[in-house]
């Protein structure tokens, strides 16, 4: 089982932190985790520094347990000057709509000061997505005794994350729901989680979170057997009860869909991410999106009004492959289930293992 570098460190009852998502996990969701034992994450990667100093403020009014904050590293904010052929390509989908479009402010919140938040509010876990921080940066939260977590989507971005000083890093399979969280590619040819957990494994001497497609205590002792100290789930905790989502969205995954289901795209976002295929994506897929994250802010007004239409066709239904296996249960209910999963498929294990081994002495 883990040791106690990371998972025994934050006092986690079990090696599971609930995936940051963001947009979903609100700080009222963080609570639930952490106060069921989970590592409780904020997605804070599109929060304002405002949003996010409130978020920070009620979590640990509610909450003693440990807790991760989650930025997208964004240096540089493009400056990005729409042409008429951009426009005309959004105006078309927007009028469809029945929708007004407007040009936002500003594409994305400005990094640097979501990491002096950050530095501010010294959360026990800061994970980051999207890129990589400089030795300076990892070098400043260890100074306010910030664990730091990359996000790698292969061994060569789990190699560059331990050499910035890392304490731990994310291996995202490409099984995973959401954003692809590469750095060094744009992440579309992606590795399954097993082979991707052994590589990294093998090549980083640092803690590894499994993340992608995992969804029971069969997963998570797999995902450890293979070498992880903890997982990351995300998907698994989009179907409980204590996670607040658009009723479109929650009908969706009450579907117990099939893995192939999802999909990879970038029509939402301009950035590839793992969701449900459905009516906005079959029609406009096929289309060169703007660069991330201008195309995210440009679709925003879209989906949300999707979500409060009840339109499930064209809202960006993050999910990951292991959809169908989704509880409608409570937080603290699914830490219980987990526990007796984990402890059962153990014993399972180590009785297979123990009649290999018997087999393997009395046949020499």
């Amino acid at each position: 089982m883990p040791n106690d570098t990371f998972v025994e460190q934050l006092g986690l009852a079990l090696p599971v932190i609930q995936a940051p998502m963001a947009g979903i996990s609100t700080a009222e969701m963080v609570v639930a985790a952490s106060n069921a034992g989970f590592l409780g994450s904020l997605g804070a990667g599109m929060m304002s520094p405002e949003e996010m100093e409130a978020s920070l403020r009620q979590i640990k009014s509610e909450t003693t347990a440990a807790f991760n904050v989650n930025l997208f590293i964004i240096d540089h904010l493009p400056d990005y000057q729409l042409d008429a052929e951009d426009i005309l390509f959004l105006r078309n989908i927007y009028e469809k709509l029945e929708l007004d479009f407007i040009l936002p402010d500003k594409y994305a919140p400005s990094f640097q000061e979501q990491f002096e938040v950050l530095l501010h509010a010294k959360p026990p876990v800061a994970s980051f997505t999207f890129g990589i921080l400089t030795q300076e940066q990892v070098s400043k939260l260890h100074d306010q005794g910030i664990l730091v977590c990359g996000t790698a989507t292969t061994s060569a971005e789990a190699r560059a994350w331990a050499e910035v000083g890392a304490d731990a890093v994310c291996a995202q399979g490409i099984e995973a729901g959401g954003h692809r969280g590469s750095f060094l590619s744009d992440g579309g040819n992606g590795v399954g989680l097993l082979p991707l957990v052994r590589e990294i494994v093998k090549d980083i001497s640092i803690p590894v979170i499994a993340a992608g497609g995992i969804m029971d205590g069969e997963g998570i002792v797999a995902a450890i057997s293979l070498g992880a100290d903890a997982v990351q789930m995300g998907t698994a905790f989009l179907g409980c009860s204590d996670a607040v989502l658009a009723s479109a969205y929650r009908k969706a995954l009450a579907q117990h869909l099939p893995a192939e289901s999802t999909m990879l795209t970038n029509i939402f976002s301009g950035r590839l991410a793992r969701g449900i295929r459905n009516q906005f994506i079959e029609e406009y897929g096929s289309s060169q999106p703007l660069p991330y994250p201008v195309q995210n802010a440009l679709t925003q007004a879209l989906r949300k009004k999707a979500a409060r239409d009840g339109n499930a066709e064209n809202m960006s239904l993050w999910a990951g492959q292991g959809l169908r296996l989704i509880r409608d249960v409570s937080f603290k209910e699914l830490a219980h289930i987990l526990q007796d999963e984990i402890r059962t498929t153990v014993e399972k294990v180590n009785a297979a293992l123990s009649v290999t081994m018997h087999c393997g002495r009395s046949g020499s």
